[in-house]
């Protein structure tokens, strides 16, 4: 994979030369990517001798092939080679031309990031505060909180994750309903507002199921997921079920035009279906607020036998240990040797704005509210799975002589989550596809 930094038509010191730290480049190297371009500009660092009379300069650091250079005379090329672009916030002042809500017209001057984001590509907003009356903060932290990308600083490191146990006499719904539940309800529109750009594994599962299938999404939050395949409006037809009224009134008018989304209200420990209803299931970033192995591994059994016998499927997503070079977040797992092997418990933060949800106490203050997290270890959502097919009498594996069986089919990871897809089959479906 190939990366890109560019600091546009002026200089960033500190974004260049953070790039070139030993840290970033074992993080990149870490995350896959094999290749780094840095757009410096006029930047004062170490290698700008190297490029002062124009010339390109090709080294390598810590595995990583690198080019450097200050200028060229159209970016178009480099957007489209870049897996990940990394770049100052690519404009004078949007502001001038509107008010901070109106995103869409705010990016319509923004060079670097409106050409990234058409390209639907994975991009860091880096501000350089040094410049521009703070308005390339403003723009960033705008974008972001509509979900568009993913702001930092240069010296701000991934925030780590506090860790958090269960007691053996809590009770775990009761537990899931003040660390979860009640929180969502509470910041339910924020929530939705940072939530509605599908991610693509996701969208290619639901994009190549047959047409006519009807399939549901345990924990459906705002119900991003619920008009796709966009390709193909209304060919599949999902229906979503959340704990949090809030969200799922949200949820009823996802996509658009006036279509009126069919949405239930209940648990994902819930089996309010019909055994093997639906064709399809999905559960995105749902199982891992459940508190306990056995509550989470209910939740997948619910999922399968929702779904049908011949032919059902179901994706999954969890959040991971292991975290990416977008994310903000650290999970440590030094002093815990189990972590590793068995996931880690702990709290995770969300700032909702004095001025969005229900007044704060101190209203000169955001509230922080901290939602519980099972984040998991590498090959533990599919061991979960596999114990529950097993506890349900299902075979897990390629089809054999058994009666009805459960195939993983899918086991990765993607942007610091973990994901799976099973594949139902029986005796009965030998021979379809």
């Amino acid at each position: 994979m190939r990366a890109f930094v560019t600091v546009g038509s002026t200089k960033f010191d500190e974004l260049v030369q953070h790039t070139l730290s030993e840290e970033v480049l074992v993080s990149l190297k870490k995350q896959g990517y094999q290749e780094l371009a840095i757009q410096c500009g006029n930047s004062a660092f170490e290698l700008a001798s190297s490029v002062a009379n124009g010339s390109e300069h090709r080294f390598e650091r810590q595995g990583i092939s690198m080019e450097c250079w200050k200028f060229k005379p159209t970016l178009e090329a480099e957007y489209d080679r870049a897996d990940l672009v990394i770049s100052h916030a690519g404009l004078w002042n949007p502001w001038q031309y509107c008010s901070q809500p109106l995103i869409q017209e705010a990016i319509a001057g923004s060079g670097t990031i409106l050409d990234v984001l058409r390209r639907g590509k994975r991009m860091i907003v880096v501000p350089n505060e040094t410049l521009l009356d703070n308005h390339q903060k403003q723009l960033a932290v705008a974008l972001e909180e509509k979900g568009h990308l993913q702001s930092s600083t240069v010296s701000m490191p991934p925030r780590a994750l506090e860790a958090v146990k269960l007691d053996t006499n809590e009770d775990p719904a009761g537990f899931e309903a003040k660390n979860v539940h009640e929180i969502y309800d509470t910041i339910a529109s924020h929530f939705s507002s940072t939530r509605y750009k599908p991610w693509p594994i996701i969208a290619k599962f639901l994009s190549d199921l047959p047409t006519g299938w009807v399939g549901f999404d345990s924990g459906t939050g705002n119900g991003k997921y619920l008009p796709l395949p966009i390709d193909r409006p209304g060919a599949i037809w999902t229906v979503g079920m959340d704990r949090s009224r809030n969200l799922l009134e949200i949820a009823r008018h996802a996509g658009e035009g006036n279509v009126i989304r069919e949405v239930v209200w209940g648990n994902a420990l819930d089996n309010p279906w019909r055994p093997n209803a639906f064709d399809y299931a999905i559960s995105i970033a749902t199982i891992h607020h459940l508190a306990t192995y056995e509550r989470r591994r209910l939740a997948v059994q619910r999922l399968i036998q929702a779904v049908s016998a011949d032919h059902g499927r179901v994706l999954i997503y969890v959040w991971a240990i292991e975290q990416d070079e977008l994310s903000k977040r650290k999970v440590s797992v030094e002093d815990d040797p189990e972590a590793n092997e068995k996931g880690k418990d702990v709290m995770v933060p969300w700032v909702l704005s004095k001025s969005i949800g229900k007044p704060s106490p101190d209203a000169s203050q955001p509230e922080v509210f901290n939602r519980y997290y099972h984040m998991f270890a590498k090959g533990e959502l599919a061991t979960l799975a596999s114990d529950a097919a097993k506890e349900l009498g299902l075979s897990v594996g390629a089809r054999d002589s058994s009666t009805q069986g459960v195939e993983i089919v899918q086991d990765g990871w993607e942007r610091s989550n973990y994901y799976v897809e099973l594949r139902r089959w029986s005796k009965s479906s030998w021979g379809r596809p």
